[in-house]
């Protein structure tokens, strides 16, 4: 831990035949560390290339920041043993740092076995952030990679032959609660327009989406709905780190957690928010109506 208070930040990334995808968006974190997960083959040749791999992705490094470069050699095509290993390396990290820690996890390196075990370590380790690199230019035409993988006027990819299937033990990972996904998806309607409470409460309402039961008859005042509303609707999904409230009053915005929550487990736009565009026209209206004989009056 940085006496200053000063975090330390850790990139953890895997490679099999990669060198770019795993240095130049190390080098874009900044890191004090990098982990960097292999395998070599037990033939010489094989060995001695996977090395040179190894060797080049931490020259490339070293040659532009000042960076700890950790080697791991294990069975990079094992998702219980890169579960494992990554999971282990945050936790060294978080007990060598403390607070005092960014770890930012590279996905779209290595193996499938490892990006689906990365994945899911970011998942049981909330501090951790991962992230993709997408390919802009590849080492060959696509002319010359059709040419490559096929064998005997037939596609066949990559892979020549392949080992028998092997099953996964799996873990459950909780999905969100739909009632707050829907909950969330109804502020996202919303817009950045300024809500009061009160209309958020009569949406809510009109659209069946939560409704104020009174646990007892006599608690029916405005302000017992109120205080239901910030328990059961809004204080959760602030605590999910879901939603926040904006800068002005009655304002609410979906922070980047919300929004991937919003993109993986909704589909679409929701049909509310032309209700509730309908609603904030009819207020509209109806402001409109009663504005002569306010005038009238006067």
């Amino acid at each position: 831990m940085s006496e200053s208070g000063k975090r330390t930040i850790v990139v953890i990334s895997c490679t099999t035949n990669e060198t770019v995808r795993v240095y130049q968006p190390a080098l874009e974190y900044e890191p004090d560390r990098l982990h960097l997960i292999y395998m070599t083959k037990k033939d010489s040749k094989k060995k001695e290339f996977f090395e040179c791999l190894v060797e080049e992705i931490e020259s490339r490094i070293k040659e532009k920041r000042d960076v700890e470069v950790i080697r791991h050699n294990d069975t990079v095509y094992s998702f219980s043993r890169m579960l494992r290993l990554v999971n282990s390396i945050i936790k060294d990290e978080k007990e060598r740092c403390g607070q005092f820690l960014h770890i930012y996890v590279n996905i779209s390196s290595g193996s499938a076995e490892y990006a689906a075990a990365a994945m899911a370590a970011c998942m049981m380790n909330k501090d951790c952030i991962p992230f993709t690199v997408a390919v802009k230019d590849h080492t060959m035409s696509f002319e010359e990679y059709q040419k490559m993988v096929t064998k005997d006027g037939h596609v066949i990819g990559n892979a020549l032959t392949v080992y028998d299937p092997k099953m996964i033990e799996t873990f459950n990972i909780e999905p969100p609660d739909e009632v707050l996904v829907r909950y969330l998806r109804f502020f996202d309607s919303l817009g950045s327009r300024p809500h009061t409470p009160a209309t958020i409460i009569r949406l809510l309402e009109a659209n069946d989406i939560w409704k104020y039961v009174p646990v007892r008859k006599e608690n029916t005042t405005k302000n017992a709905v109120t205080m239901q509303y910030n328990r059961n609707v809004l204080q959760p999904l602030k605590d999910k780190g879901w939603l926040m409230e904006g800068s002005s009053k009655n304002r609410f915005f979906i922070t980047p957690a919300g929004r991937a929550i919003l993109d993986i487990f909704t589909d679409g736009e929701m049909e509310i928010k032309e209700l509730i565009e309908e609603y904030s026209e009819n207020c509209m209206k109806m402001c409109r109506s009663i504005m002569p004989d306010m005038m009238d009056r006067q």
